[in-house]
């Protein structure tokens, strides 16, 4: 399984795990895409818990409201992607 998440992020699975994974836009010497590993999960709901976690962690908020704001709008983001 391999599952857009948005852009250059993907959900993928290799049978034992769930994996999310960012493209580097960047080949190997054989050509192959290479991908940044963002984490090993072992459900697809700890992915996306920590989907949401990468998501809180690139925020810009400078006080607690602001940051309370960006998580309330980071949930409503993810949960208009489960939903879609």
């Amino acid at each position: 399984m391999k599952v857009q998440i948005e852009d250059n992020l993907y959900l993928e699975s290799d049978g034992m795990q769930f994996i999310i994974k960012e493209y580097t836009g960047k080949q190997d010497n054989l050509g192959r895409d290479l991908y940044k590993v963002h984490g090993y999960f072992s459900g697809v709901d700890h992915a996306v818990k920590n989907l949401i976690k990468m998501k809180v962690m690139q925020s810009t908020a400078q006080t607690l409201s602001e940051l309370v704001q960006d998580v309330s709008r980071i949930g409503q983001y993810i949960e208009s992607k489960l939903s879609a």
